[in-house]
């Protein structure tokens, strides 16, 4: 298994056409994901976070033969794969090309890829440094691992493979990676003290996200645009925002914090006010009642 990994890990040619390949592979695969596998699986979740996609870059970026190749390369790959996503989704999506507005993050990640690459090229050197290059990525699978873990205790099973492969991925990336005992031993404490910080801060962390939604509103109501903002009365219940596409279009998100009621008040750019009443039942049933 070692020597696989490792093989993985730097033992292969990785020439462009096989980076294009595993981008369209990639986005095409992540598409089909998100269209028509539900929110609350783990396999739609490459759709939205990050860790899938960590063994993808890893896999290009160590197979290359200098830090430039393997940022040029990276890079490239996500310039190919993300668009992707979004691409083959428009024909069965009812958002058509707006949906390219979520490309936006994506987009941005992008462009950290390049010199995160060059640095990262540099995790093939197996000492100290290159644990220590690695770290982020540790401290990012942990930090999803345990955000997955705490959805858990509200949504059992839902994201139960993603945490599990969070957690279980390290251990493969370590041994795939290093062959040495230091950044071996270094890389396992960093993320164990990773695991034990993000437990405790995230476990019982006030104010944890229950779930987040999209106010449903009738745009003929609420012609909603950038001049609108949008509050909810009690906080501990739950906060509200305003998302704006690139197209002009403009939605109202409600991050609740736990099961109850509570008061939406959306105001619009003359100053009136539209209070909406908003109910979260446990099982995490949605209610939307008018009030003003």
């Amino acid at each position: 298994m070692s020597k696989l990994l490792h093989k993985l890990f730097g033992g292969l040619n990785m020439t462009w056409p096989k980076v294009i390949i595993m981008a369209v592979i990639a986005g095409i695969y992540t598409a089909m994901m998100a269209a028509w596998v539900p929110a609350t699986c783990s396999f739609h979740d490459i759709s939205v976070t990050a860790e899938a996609w960590v063994p993808l870059a890893l896999i290009i970026m160590l197979n290359c033969k200098g830090p430039l190749e393997s940022a040029l390369k990276t890079f490239v790959f996500f310039l190919i794969s993300q668009p992707l996503v979004y691409l083959f989704q428009v024909p069965f999506n009812e958002m058509g090309w707006e949906l390219f507005g979520y490309y936006r993050y994506w987009f941005f990640i992008t462009l950290f890829t390049f010199p995160a690459a060059f640095i990262g090229w540099y995790v093939k050197k197996n000492n100290l440094l290159a644990a220590l290059i690695l770290s982020p990525i540790l401290v990012l699978l942990v930090y999803q691992g345990i955000s997955y873990v705490i959805t858990l205790r509200h949504e059992f099973p839902n994201h139960l493979i993603s945490a599990i492969y969070c957690f279980l991925i390290i251990p493969f990336l370590i041994f795939g990676l290093f062959s040495d005992k230091k950044p071996i031993l270094l890389s396992f404490a960093i993320s164990l003290a990773a695991v034990i910080a993000l437990f405790l801060l995230k476990w019982n962390a006030p104010g944890a996200e229950f779930l987040s939604a999209n106010v449903l509103l009738a745009s003929e109501t609420y012609e909603l645009d950038s001049s609108w903002s949008a509050s909810v009365e009690d906080e501990s219940f739950a906060t509200a925002e305003m998302e704006s596409f690139p197209n002009g279009r403009v939605n109202v998100i409600v991050h609740y914090k736990k099961a109850g009621t509570g008061v939406l008040v959306l105001t619009d750019g003359q100053g009136n006010t539209h209070r909406i009443q908003l109910t979260l039942s446990e099982e995490k049933s949605l209610d939307e009642k008018l009030i003003d």
